[in-house]
């Protein structure tokens, strides 16, 4: 009987000795005064200006002796006056890879990188188009399109970042929305326009 019990003891030693951990954290905050939207395991969220949101990450299991569990997650993350700065490559990616230990929490912090607009359709009126052009002192630029394929219906809404005015790049901007080849907003010329400042947003609310 005093073998058997020893034999126990033993057995629940090691079981406490090989403990298993899974599952991790990550911590978004919300620095800009507009929304951020981010995707991590098929789990999608929204994070409202000057937020935070936490989302629990499913890992490997770390195993004392064998494995730390560390598993490899991608994030997409993109805010309407917020993008990813890759500084290696010089460029802005809609992802990033990120590899997560079970235990721990991670920390994104996202700071304002951009001005915008954003365009939402409350109306009937299938938007098409939105248009804008850059106007520095004396110099108007052309105007560019950006097309919304599929047209952006009744309660759909999309943004898209511009560059901010400085004290040494003073910028204005024109504005463009078109439904079906039919110019239904318009604001600005080449002697005035809307200055945006960094996480500043021009905000074009369509109705019926």
């Amino acid at each position: 009987m005093k073998g058997i019990n020893f034999f126990l003891i033993i057995t629940v030693g090691l079981l406490l000795l090989v403990a298993c951990e899974d599952g991790a954290t990550i911590k978004i905050t919300n620095q800009t005064n507009h929304n951020v939207y981010a995707e991590i395991d098929g789990i999608e969220v929204v994070i409202e200006g000057q937020e935070s949101k936490s989302v629990s990450l499913e890992t490997d299991e770390r195993v004392i002796f064998f494995s730390d569990g560390k598993t490899k997650k991608t994030l997409k993350i993109e805010g309407e006056t917020y993008r990813l700065w890759d500084a290696y490559n010089e460029i802005f990616p809609n992802e990033t890879e990120i590899k997560v230990t079970p235990g721990k929490t991670y920390r994104v912090f996202c700071s304002p990188t951009d001005a915008s607009v954003k365009v939402i359709n409350n109306s009937e009126y299938p938007i098409t188009s939105l248009r804008y052009r850059v106007n520095k002192q004396f110099v108007t630029s052309e105007w560019f399109y950006i097309t919304y394929d599929p047209p952006l219906v009744s309660g759909d809404f999309a943004y898209y970042h511009l560059a901010p005015q400085t004290e040494q790049n003073r910028i204005y901007y024109n504005f463009m929305v078109e439904s079906e080849g039919e110019i239904i907003y318009s604001i600005g010329d080449e002697f005035q326009g809307v200055e945006l400042l960094m996480d500043q947003q021009h905000l074009i609310e369509i109705f019926d």
